[in-house]
């Protein structure tokens, strides 16, 4: 019932503040729910790696992060999991529109990062969507607003905003820039930008990115508020 279900978060979130994260090795060490550690499970993620180890924690208590990392380091669960736990936290339901915003450099990543998504959110009752171009605009405007979590590259993102009328970010509760760097090296600081000033300013971001250039602490400053530093060093 939904009264269970409100206690039951209510639980989760006191216990966010006392997670230790010398004490975590797995991710069942971290307060989630339990929709979300099923999804997990049974797509056979147990062990965290460094940067989710690091990362889960400070975006589950609502910090900006600024997150240093390669493809590989397993960052897409670092984010996902947050963005699923936010969207449970609140009760969201597909009827309540977009409430996450995930931008991948490229189709490629953005697909991936999608279908990661499709399995450890399965037993969640949001909807989520990959808006990437290769259909018709049109075609993708028609589904855009019902879709809870969106996955997306930059500039088809852009042209949604200025042409699907339909199309709005006021209750936008978190951001994620995946390879922000990737995203500036294929030309897309302006483009950006003019995501960024079409989002409501009250909303938690997380941004992840292999190399700290100034484009990227630019993009950073634009886009977060007094974030979280995470770095990841490899055992090299």
């Amino acid at each position: 019932s939904m009264q269970v279900e409100r206690e039951s978060i209510s639980r989760l979130m006191q216990n966010y503040e006392k997670i230790n994260v010398n004490e975590i090795t797995r991710f069942s060490d971290f307060p989630l729910s339990k929709k979300t550690l099923k999804g997990l499970q049974e797509a056979q993620y147990r062990l965290v790696t460094e940067i989710q180890k690091q990362t889960i924690g400070l975006a589950l208590q609502g910090k900006d992060v600024l997150g240093a990392a390669k493809t590989g380091s397993g960052k897409t669960l670092a984010f996902l999991v947050p963005v699923l736990e936010a969207l449970y936290r609140l009760q969201w339901t597909s009827t309540d529109g977009l409430g996450v915003l995930i931008i991948s450099p490229t189709r490629e990543l953005a697909y991936q990062t999608f279908e990661v998504l499709r399995k450890v959110g399965k037993n969640h009752d949001f909807s989520a969507g990959l808006i990437i171009g290769g259909k018709d605009l049109k075609h993708e405007a028609e589904r855009i607003n019902n879709i809870n979590i969106l996955v997306c590259t930059p500039g088809r993102l852009l042209q949604h905003m200025d042409e699907t009328v339909s199309f709005h970010a006021t209750d936008l509760q978190m951001l994620v820039l995946d390879e922000a760097d990737r995203i500036l090296d294929m030309g897309f600081a302006d483009t950006m930008n003019a995501v960024i000033e079409n989002l409501p300013k009250k909303r938690q971001t997380l941004l992840f990115s292999a190399t700290q250039t100034k484009s990227v602490k630019d993009l950073a400053r634009l886009s977060l508020k007094n974030p979280e530093y995470v770095w990841v060093h490899e055992k090299a």
